[in-house]
């Protein structure tokens, strides 16, 4: 929590001073006997998913660079036969990567490092990645099974959302708002004030923070049996800064 108080003595407005250049934020002008109470305060909200986002795709190796892209282009095949079956539309399913790179040698035959030596090529390496995003939680377990039953060597994610946060950012804001009122409430009655206006509100952050489960690639020995997903909550959390005129108790 960040606080600032301000005694104002004299009828004339209180301008800060800026340097050149700098960002002016508006300034409410404060009456005699008011005090400025700065306050900054976090709300959060907690909801249930209903969307599930993750990176699935293959990886494949061969002498040269074709061999290596032919062997993936295989698996890449199946692995987007496998996601349609399930059911996925083809609007949340989106190339994430495709690239081929050399494999170079490190050591000779010596096993020392060769670094004072030129590269040479061993192999090469292709990936090719799928962004899948679920719409019913209720067919991630059979999608993740499904992926790697079709090949899928390189996952990540999955990681769970909301479609539309608006709701939880609204709660996650009057939250905050009443955070913020709670706290100028007990300063107010430490000092034997109270809560007068409303000088400024501003908002400076808010986040969407979801689980997200990164061991997926360990489970591919147990694909006979449905992979165990939990999406828990989604957290929405709003920073907001609000400016009080505290007025002595009558």
């Amino acid at each position: 929590m960040k606080l600032c108080l301000l005694l104002c003595a004299i009828a004339a407005p209180f301008v800060p001073l800026a340097s050149p250049g700098a960002a002016q934020e508006p300034t409410v002008a404060l009456v005699p006997g008011e005090v400025l109470l700065k306050v900054e305060a976090e709300g959060i909200a907690r909801s249930k998913p209903d969307l599930m986002s993750l990176t699935a795709g293959v990886v494949t190796t061969g002498r040269t660079a074709r061999e290596a892209l032919d062997a993936n282009n295989q698996l890449a095949n199946r692995l987007i036969e496998a996601v349609r079956a399930q059911g996925v539309a083809s609007a949340d399913v989106r190339t994430e990567e495709l690239s081929v790179q050399p494999q170079f040698a490190r050591r000779n035959e010596n096993g020392d490092a060769e670094d004072q030596l030129p590269s040479r090529i061993t192999g090469y390496v292709a990936t090719n990645s799928l962004a899948l995003t679920v719409r019913d939680l209720t067919k991630g377990p059979g999608l993740v099974d499904a992926l790697f039953q079709a090949g899928a060597n390189k996952v990540e994610g999955p990681t769970f959302n909301l479609s539309d946060p608006a709701p939880a950012r609204r709660l996650a804001r009057q939250a905050a708002v009443a955070e913020a009122l709670e706290q100028a409430t007990t300063y107010a009655e430490a000092l034997h004030m109270k809560v007068g206006r409303v000088l400024q509100v501003s908002e400076r952050s808010y986040a969407v923070v979801g689980d997200a489960l990164n061991d997926l690639p360990q489970l591919r020995s147990t694909f006979s049996r449905t992979t165990p997903l939990e999406p828990g909550d989604v957290t929405m959390r709003v920073n907001v800064w609000i400016d009080y005129a505290l007025v002595p108790v009558r």
